[in-house]
């Protein structure tokens, strides 16, 4: 029987089918004829037994067993498990998270912790209590070397020589940028020493100063140079004094050599432990043990001692605050007035207060005077003679080999001739 009906005008199959019923489908392009059951046999079993291994592009899932995966079941109740509260931020916490300095934000110096890193540092104060470390304030000339402990051009800092001393000169250079990073340093040219030679150099720290080391780890460096020929020792000798800033009996802390090639700008440096109990002050020696030489220099410069178990950057203070430094233990005395109480001497009134303890005086040059209206009058030599009175702040003394003075005239110094230096020394 035909019809010419659409599907969608014939009434409904009476259900449910038998399955031997004829159905029309369209298989390779033509119209046949099928039954539910011819259907229902080509379809696939209800249970699957295929891996994912059998499936085509089953990505890296496809060698797991199905043990592996969390069960329908046991992925709802993940999804609604109770958790600890304490394992989640707050709300605060996390506004505060989102607004957190992250390590890419931070200075190089908040994680590597150098010193050197940190930038715009801040001028430096009293960190290296070597005062004049830098060597920078002098008030002294050219010094002959000599076995017995000196001064020197650098303000307090002394220098001797071991053996027998044939010649050399202790002097100061300004513009040695190679060795030290303010140019200055203490040279001693043209050393020849025989013998057992050796050249010293030594800093004091008083007891004032000192207490700060007290039972700390500390650390010493300075700048070298020789062109002595051979690689030469220079020893590290930290020390305490016994008694309160008397060294005329010391206690060794710590010691150190370093080996230093000739012709070299070098770091010489010393780690201390533990300072100890050293409140009533502190000595620093570098040795060079040369032995015997001929004709040739040493530098040492760009000396520090700071608290702490790692070496610093040089810590160079304004001149401005290393000279008042000083001042305390050396300063020149001018704007002299003083009086004359016979044809050749004076009597003159010496103005330094808050000295470290009562000076001594040495004169630089021959002092120069004028009573301010008849005439002008120098010594014929540098003289200091007999010391009145004195103490930290202010002294009276005498100063002689004048000629023609005027007893009980009053004379004003020259900005000619030398000055008197205070030295309260260690």
């Amino acid at each position: 029987m035909t019809t010419t009906k659409k599907i969608s005008e014939l009434p409904s199959a009476v259900t449910p089918l038998v399955g031997d019923e004829d159905i029309p489908i369209v298989q390779g392009g033509a119209t046949r004829r099928t039954s539910p059951n011819d259907i229902r046999n080509g379809l696939a079993d209800a249970v699957h037994t295929h891996l994912l291994a059998d499936i085509a592009d089953a990505g890296t899932a496809a060698a797991s067993n199905a043990g592996d995966f969390a069960s329908a079941a046991q992925g709802a109740l993940a999804d609604t498990a109770l958790q600890d509260a304490n394992a989640f931020a707050t709300a605060a916490q996390g506004a505060k998270a989102d607004t957190a300095t992250q390590p890419g934000d931070l200075a190089t110096v908040a994680t590597s912790g150098n010193y050197g890193d940190i930038n715009d540092i801040p001028l430096h104060g009293l960190e290296n209590a070597i005062i004049n470390g830098c060597g920078r304030v002098s008030h002294r000339g050219d010094q002959t070397l000599g076995t017995a402990w000196d001064k020197t051009p650098i303000d307090l800092l002394s220098v001797k020589a071991e053996g027998a001393v044939t010649s050399g000169t202790i002097k100061r250079v300004t513009s040695s940028f190679t060795l030290s990073e303010t140019g200055h340093a203490t040279f001693v040219e043209n050393a020849t020493l025989t013998g057992a030679g050796a050249i010293l150099f030594r800093r004091r720290i008083e007891a004032k100063d000192a207490w700060k080391f007290f039972n700390q780890a500390a650390y010493y460096s300075a700048r070298v140079y020789h062109d002595h020929g051979v690689a030469q020792d220079f020893i590290i000798t930290v020390r305490k004094a016994n008694a309160l800033d008397d060294f005329t009996t010391t206690t060794q802390i710590a010691m150190g050599t370093i080996s230093i090639a000739n012709n070299a700008n070098s770091d010489i440096d010393l780690a201390i432990a533990d300072m100890g109990d050293c409140r009533n002050g502190i000595e620093i020696e570098v040795k060079v043990d040369c032995g015997a030489i001929t004709t040739k220099d040493t530098y040492l410069g760009q000396e520090q001692l700071t608290i702490g178990t790692t070496k610093r950057p040089f810590m160079a203070r304004p001149v401005s605050l290393e000279e008042k430094l000083v001042s305390r233990y050396l300063r020149p005395v001018t704007g002299l007035v003083a009086v004359a109480n016979s044809s050749s001497n004076m009597q003159v009134v010496l103005n330094h207060p808050n000295m470290r303890a009562t000076p001594t005086y040495e004169a630089t040059a021959a002092l120069a005077f004028t009573d301010g209206y008849t005439a002008d009058f120098a010594q014929s030599t540098a003289n200091i003679g007999t010391i009145h009175e004195n103490n930290a702040h202010h002294g009276r003394a005498d100063i002689a080999l004048f000629s023609g003075l005027t007893s009980g005239r009053f004379h004003i110094q020259r900005g000619t001739g030398g000055i008197i230096l205070a030295s309260a020394e260690l």
